[in-house]
C-alpha cells in the first residue's frame, strides 16, 4: 500500500496548508501591526488633546496669577487612572509645577529626553514641531510610558506690568510635559494579537477541514480508483470498468480508460481467435508432413499383412492341413495381427494429434509426452538419418499442462530440428528438475546449422521461415512460444553457427492463473539472439 505522504492528496494538502499558512500569518502580522500603529496614534492624539483641555482649563487661573487652583488642577490629574505624571517648566528648564513638591524649583538638564527636543541647537525652538511633541520611553519598572509636550505660549493678556514681557519679546512662557502609563494599552494590544493568532489559526484549520474533505473525495477515492484500472489491467482483468462520476478531468480520464480496455479486450479476443487459426494451421502443416511419414510407416506393415494372408490363402486353399501346416498357418496369422495392431498405432497416434486442443489442464507426465512425442515422429526421424536419445533424469517428472498442447510443442520443435538437419544427425531430449524444485526443464538439441545472428530475434515471430520450398509455412516456432505462453513458462535458446541448437522450456509446476504474463524469453535468448 502506497504510504500515505507520497500520495497526491497528501502533497496537496500540504501545499495548501502552507500557503494558506503563509497567507493568514503574513495577513495577521500585518493587521496586528496596522492595528498597533492605531491604537498608538488614537493614544498619542488623546494625550495631546488632554494637554489643550488641561491648558484651557488652567488659563484664567493663570491669567489671574492664581496659582494655587493651578497647582490643585494639576495634582486632582495626576491622580487619574494612567497618568504617570504632569509637570511644567518654565522657559529655563526649571519645574514650576508638579504633583511632587519636591520637585518644585529644580532644575532640569537641559539634554534631558523632554527638554532636548527643543533645545537642540543654541537657540531654542520658539515652538515644537508637531512630530516630536510625543515620544515614547521605557520606565524603569519596565512598562513603556507616553510623554506628550505642549507648550505655554505667550499672549497679550499675559503681558501685564510685572508679570511676562510683551509676546514680540518672548512667545514661549513654558512647556507642559504629561506622561501616561501605557501598561494596560499594551496588554490590550498583546491581547488583540493573540485572538488575532488565535482566530487565524481557526481560519486555518476551519479552511484546511473543509479542503481536505473536498480533496479526499473529489481527488484522493477519484485518483485511487484511477490507479486501481491499471493494476487491474496488469493482472488480465480486462473486465474491469473505472467508475468516477462527473464531468471533470478525472471522469473523462476514467472514462477514456474504460473505452481503452474495452478495446483492448475486443483486439485480445480477436488476437485469441487468430492464435487458434495459427495453431490449426500449422498443426495442419504438420499432419502433412506426418501423413508422407505414415504414409511410409504403413505402408511396410500393409505389405506383410499382404504376404502373410497370401501364404495363409495359399495354405487353406490347397486341401486338409496337417499339424505343422496348422501351426504354420497360424503363425502367419499371428504376424499379420500383429502388423495390424502396428498400423493401428500408427493411426490412433495420428488421431490424437489431430484432435482440436482443449485449454484444460491436468496432471500430465512429461516424460510419456517425450516418449510419444518421439514415437510419432520416429519414423521421420529414420527416413532423414537422424538418430535420437533421452536423458530423462527429472525425478518428478509431473506438471500441470495440457498433455495435447505440449506434444504439439515437442513435435514443432523435433520437425524444426530435422529441418536443420537435411543431411541427417541427431536430436536428444532431456529433461531435469529445477534448482527451486517448483519447475521442470525439459531441452531440445539438435546437431544441425545453429541458427544465424541475423535472424535470431525474429525466429518466434509468426510466419517467419529461412525455407525456400512452399512446404514451411513458419509457425512452428511462434505455436511453441504461444504453448509456453499459456503454461506461463519460459524459454531460452543457445545456439551457435555449425554446433546446432538447444531450445530450453521451462515449465512452472502449477499454473498460477493470476500471475501476470510477461516475456517469457529468459536472459540466454537475448544474449545469444
Amino acid at each position: 500500500m502506497r504510504r500515505i505522504s507520497n500520495s497526491l492528496a497528501f502533497r496537496l494538502f500540504c501545499l495548501l496548508l502552507l500557503v494558506s499558512t503563509i497567507v493568514f500569518f503574513s495577513l495577521t502580522f500585518f493587521i496586528i501591526r496596522a492595528d498597533r500603529q492605531h491604537v498608538t496614534q488614537e493614544i498619542i492624539l488623546s494625550a495631546k488633546r488632554t494637554n489643550e483641555l488641561l491648558l484651557r482649563s488652567m488659563r484664567q487661573s493663570m491669567l489671574l496669577n492664581r496659582l494655587e487652583d493651578v497647582a490643585q488642577t494639576i495634582d486632582a490629574i495626576s491622580r487619574g487612572p494612567e497618568v504617570e505624571v504632569l509637570r511644567i517648566y518654565s522657559r529655563k528648564g526649571d519645574i514650576v509645577f508638579s504633583p511632587n513638591t519636591k520637585e518644585i524649583g529644580q532644575s532640569v538638564d537641559i539634554k534631558a529626553e523632554q527638554c532636548i527636543v527643543c533645545h537642540r541647537g543654541e537657540k531654542p525652538l520658539e515652538s515644537i514641531p508637531e512630530a516630536v511633541r510625543s515620544r515614547i520611553f521605557t520606565s524603569p519598572r519596565g512598562y513603556r510610558v507616553l510623554g506628550a509636550l505642549q507648550s505655554i505660549r505667550n499672549e497679550p493678556a499675559c503681558s501685564a506690568p510685572g508679570c511676562h514681557p510683551q509676546p514680540s519679546e518672548q512667545k514661549i512662557l513654558g512647556i507642559l510635559d504629561s506622561q501616561f502609563n501605557l501598561e494596560n494599552a499594551d496588554q490590550n494590544i498583546v491581547a488583540g494579537r493573540n485572538l488575532m493568532i488565535f482566530y487565524s489559526i481557526g481560519a486555518i484549520l476551519v479552511i484546511e477541514l473543509f479542503a481536505g474533505v473536498f480533496i479526499m473525495r473529489m481527488v484522493h477515492t477519484r485518483v485511487v480508483k484511477l490507479a486501481e484500472g491499471p493494476r487491474e489491467v496488469k493482472k488480465g482483468n480486462l473486465d474491469f470498468r473505472i467508475e468516477v462520476d462527473g464531468d471533470d478531468e478525472i471522469a473523462d480520464l476514467a472514462r477514456v480508460f474504460n473505452s481503452m480496455v474495452a478495446s483492448l479486450k475486443r483486439a485480445e479476443e480477436e488476437n485469441a481467435a487468430l492464435s487458434q487459426k495459427m495453431v490449426s494451421v500449422a498443426k495442419m502443416a504438420s499432419m502433412g508432413k506426418l501423413a508422407a511419414t505414415v504414409a511410409h510407416e504403413i505402408n511396410n506393415p500393409l505389405g506383410g499383412i499382404l504376404t502373410y494372408s497370401r501364404l495363409v490363402a495359399r495354405n487353406v486353399t490347397a486341401g486338409p492341413m496337417a499339424e505343422e501346416e496348422k501351426k504354420e498357418t497360424l503363425g502367419y496369422l499371428n504376424s499379420a495381427i500383429s502388423e495390424i495392431k502396428r498400423c493401428g498405432n500408427i493411426v490412433k497416434n495420428l488421431l490424437h494429434f489431430s484432435r482440436g486442443s482443449e485449454s484444460v489442464t491436468e496432471k500430465v507426465d512429461v516424460h510419456d509426452l517425450v516418449k510419444k512425442s518421439l514415437s510419432i515422429t520416429n519414423h521421420h526421424f529414420q527416413i532423414n538419418g537422424i538418430s535420437t536419445a533421452t536423458e530423462l533424469e527429472a525425478r518428478d517428472p509431473n506438471i500441470v499442462g495440457n498433455a495435447n498442447q505440449i506434444v504439439q510443442m515437442l513435435i514443432a520443435l523435433f520437425m524444426n530440428a530435422v529441418e536443420a538437419m537435411p543431411r541427417g544427425g541427431s536430436l536428444t531430449v532431456a529433461t531435469q528438475d529445477a534448482t527451486d524444485r517448483d519447475s521442470l526443464i525439459v531441452s531440445v538439441s539438435d546437431s544441425g546449422k545453429g541458427i544465424p545472428p541475423e535472424i535470431r530475434s525474429n525466429i518466434f515471430e509468426p510466419f517467419f521461415t529461412t525455407k525456400e520450398n512452399s512446404h514451411s509455412v513458419g509457425l512452428g516456432l511462434s505455436v511453441v512460444y504461444g504453448i509456453m505462453l499459456g503454461h506461463h513458462g519460459k524459454i531460452a535458446v543457445e545456439s551457435e553457427l555449425g554446433q546446432g541448437a538447444k531450445f530450453i522450456l521451462t515449465f512452472p509446476r502449477q499454473i498460477n492463473p493470476e500471475e501476470e504474463k510477461e516475456s517469457i524469453l529468459e536472459e540466454p535468448v537475448l544474449s545469444k539472439l
